[in-house]
């Protein structure tokens, strides 16, 4: 629309002027606009090379002709354009029939060489709302990868819609034209029942765990034989030996003061005596008559033994048993355990039985296996040790506890 008059600026007279163009049906005719108010978009599909008429319209001072149709129409077509563009970027996809332009979803096709200029705005219109609506029945890509969340329904064939409930707390996402607040529910849920299966042991089927055990160092060292006898020769790592000798105790208590008594007695001269008043031992008795120290001794024989070792063992060091984690990049729910003995000084007194130097065995005793190496395929308590035939040792055996440190998500 050119205006030939700027100072004009009266709007009653612009829209008879547009109401009578509309009313004429030229705009919607080369436009693909509804004529019946603009309130809905027919599918006319005209374009500016449609308009032939160089003719043009006056009413009053608004001049309205050829040109103007094609500056409205390649505007229209412009903003055509640019809602079919973002369509196909957010996943559309439309395609030519013999009845007009049809569209869909599919994320496994392509979107081929169309003239976008030509699909109806009515067509747009349901696309744009399509694309904010989750497809019924579109199949999950992968559907043995998909979680099972005990208190969240399982949805592994088809996408359901999206509800506050399974989205993250703090995110937003529009799903069917609307906008949803997360609440986290469903991260609620699958936390506690991963932690109940953790303190159960489960591992999800789609997982396997990774087990991880500390080092332990054992050293087998000597400890003597037989045992300590009061009876003299040879016992054992020991040497039993004694000696008797005579023992002189005496008495240091203090003596005690006893009190004088009177005891009449006719038949003496005074009458009676008195008896008491001098010094005694409370536990020896006797009459001291001033005070001081109970005099009393006696001799006892006593017997000392002496336990000699004769071994020269004392500090002798016979190995280390040393029972580790090692890599286990090649297996799958195991970690292998391996053994090292190192030698010590003394390492030439071990007996060793016929077999394999190292034997396995649970918690509960069960013979695992046998070797320096063992593969442990769940969490647990494992003990290794040496097959000797000593019985002087200590320290024949090392006990490692495997853990469960992670899981890791299965490739395929």
């Amino acid at each position: 629309m050119r205006n030939h008059n700027r100072n004009i600026g009266k709007s009653e007279k612009y829209r008879k002027f547009w109401s009578i163009l509309l009313s004429a049906g030229i705009i919607a005719g080369v436009c693909g606009l509804p004529a019946e108010g603009m309130t809905t978009f027919a599918a006319q599909g005209g374009a500016q090379e449609d308009i032939y008429s160089r003719g043009r319209i006056q009413y009053e001072q608004a001049v309205f002709d050829s040109a103007d149709l094609r500056n409205i129409c390649a505007h229209i077509d412009e903003k055509r354009r640019a809602v079919a563009g973002t369509l196909i970027q957010l996943g559309t996809r439309f395609r030519q029939q013999a009845e007009g332009y049809t569209y869909d979803r599919n994320p496994d096709a392509e979107q081929g060489e169309i003239n976008v200029g030509q699909i109806d705005w009515a067509t747009l219109i349901q696309a744009a709302a399509d694309s904010q609506t989750v497809p019924n029945k579109l199949p999950v890509l992968n559907p043995e990868a998909a979680m099972h969340i005990e208190g969240v329904e399982e949805r592994t064939d088809y996408y359901e819609t999206a509800i506050e409930d399974n989205i993250s707390r703090g995110m937003a996402a529009w799903a069917d034209g609307k906008l949803l607040l997360g609440n986290g529910a469903d991260n609620d849920k699958a936390h506690k029942k991963g932690t109940e299966d953790g303190k159960e042991g489960k591992v999800p089927e789609n997982f396997y765990p990774i087990y991880g055990a500390d080092g332990v160092t054992v050293e087998i060292r000597h400890i003597h034989q037989g045992k300590k006898e009061n009876k003299d020769g040879v016992s054992g790592c020991y040497q039993n030996s004694h000696t008797t000798r005579v023992e002189v105790k005496k008495c240091i208590e203090e003596l005690i003061k006893t009190e004088p008594v009177w005891y009449p007695n006719p038949e003496e001269p005074e009458g009676g005596s008195w008896h008491g008043g001098e010094y005694t031992c409370r536990y020896h008795g006797g009459i001291y008559e001033w005070p001081g120290i109970c005099q009393y001794s006696s001799e006892e024989k006593v017997t000392v033994w002496k336990h000699d070792i004769i071994c020269g063992l004392e500090d002798s060091l016979y190995a280390k048993l040393i029972v580790r984690g090692t890599d286990t990049d090649y297996y799958d729910h195991a970690i292998r355990l391996e053994a090292v003995l190192e030698e010590g000084d003394g390492y030439s007194n071990l007996a060793w039985q016929e077999g394999d130097a190292f034997v396995w065995t649970d918690a509960e005793s069960n013979v695992l296996g046998t070797g320096s190496e063992y593969t442990a395929c769940e969490a647990g308590v494992y003990r290794c040790s040496i097959n000797v035939g000593n019985a002087d040792i200590d320290g024949r055996e090392a006990t490692v506890t495997v853990r469960r440190t992670g899981l890791v998500k299965r490739s395929n």
